[in-house]
């Protein structure tokens, strides 16, 4: 049995209680946050009021956890994690890895230094619809993938920002539509294309400049060898919170993920549809639904001692490409 910690009891932190409270090898026996109503709250609701409630979290880290989900502000995620990896504990963390190139390096080294199990929350890897990506890819339905286009276009306006410390800055989101809200996107495009030789790209605030300094909307262009090439978008102004689009182009046909649906053309076969069912109440739908699948995957692994798919060298890539979003690109500010 596993003695597990939570730091941080946000909406995500929920997710990660829900999925831990059904899960038998494990217990969740302490939560951090610094309001203590909101951890005693959160103790209450996922253990019954069992797990001790901290409101420091190094002092949390001492009560002989072996497992600690991070689920705090994007810019402690690094520090927290390399203090938890140097005490040897297993580190579930939420996304982003960091917010800056010398985050990510520290937290490398420290994974490699210490004894520590470290992992990531990339649930959409997860999802039944990737899983479905994988394997229309995997038997050559379309060929061999020369290109991709994703989008993801949600809503948040300055209700969003207006309760937060933290959100909205550079220097503790660090970024906006990106880092925050597309980062799974981005993810998933790269999955299917490698590392990329070339990026450009924009960024724009074009409907929250009185309430943030960073980006509401990002657009790039990437290119792959063999002319392999990607536009991604992503915007924080649309009317609601829509599905992500995902679309592979392929030499013989195109896969196109909407949400819950996966459209197939191929020129053999036309058109073909495939709707995947959505797993609501354990997260917002359009999160994606492999939160569950991956934090089970990232504790099986702990118990067979094996490589999680999603640590610091799975997510390097994505980090790398995001970083040179935000420094190679364009920031137009119309202010």
């Amino acid at each position: 049995m596993k003695k597990v910690g939570i730091i941080g009891c946000g909406n995500i932190a929920k997710v990660h209680g829900w999925v831990l409270q059904a899960m038998d090898d494990v217990e969740l026996v302490a939560v951090c946050d610094v309001r203590e109503e909101k951890a005693k709250e959160f103790s209450k609701v996922h253990t019954d009021g069992k797990a001790e409630v901290f409101t420091d979290w190094l002092t949390m880290s001492h009560f002989g956890l072996d497992v600690v989900h991070i689920c705090t502000p994007h810019y402690l995620h690094a520090p927290m994690a390399v203090e938890l990896l140097r005490q040897g504990k297993a580190v579930f963390m939420e996304k982003p890895c960091a917010i800056s190139r010398e985050q990510f390096e520290v937290l490398k080294m420290a994974d490699k230094q210490y004894q520590g199990k470290l992992g990531f929350c990339f649930q959409n890897r997860y999802n039944e619809t990737t899983e479905a990506l994988d394997r229309m890819v995997a038997q050559g339905l379309v060929g061999k993938v020369k290109g991709a286009r994703a989008f993801v276009t949600w809503r948040r306006d300055e209700e969003y920002y207006a309760g937060s410390d933290w959100k909205g800055k550079w220097a503790t989101e660090g970024g906006g539509a990106l880092i925050n809200q597309s980062i799974h996107t981005l993810d998933l495009l790269l999955r299917y294309l490698g590392n990329p030789k070339e990026v450009k790209s924009s960024m724009r605030n074009h409907h929250l400049q009185e309430w943030i300094e960073v980006e509401d909307t990002v657009e790039a262009w990437i290119s792959f060898e063999d002319d392999i090439r990607a536009c991604f978008y992503a915007s924080n102004g649309y009317a609601s919170d829509a599905p992500v689009i995902l679309e592979l182009q392929g030499e013989k046909g195109r896969i196109t993920m909407n949400g819950a649906l996966i459209t197939l053309w191929t020129e053999e076969n036309g058109y073909q549809y495939f709707v995947y069912e959505k797993k609501e109440g354990i997260s917002k739908g359009y999160w994606g639904c492999g939160h569950e699948a991956c934090i089970r995957d990232f504790y099986g692994c702990l118990e067979r001692k094996e490589r999680f798919e999603v640590d610091i060298q799975g997510v390097e890539n994505t980090f790398e490409v995001m970083m040179k979003i935000y420094e190679e690109g364009e920031r137009v500010w119309n202010r």
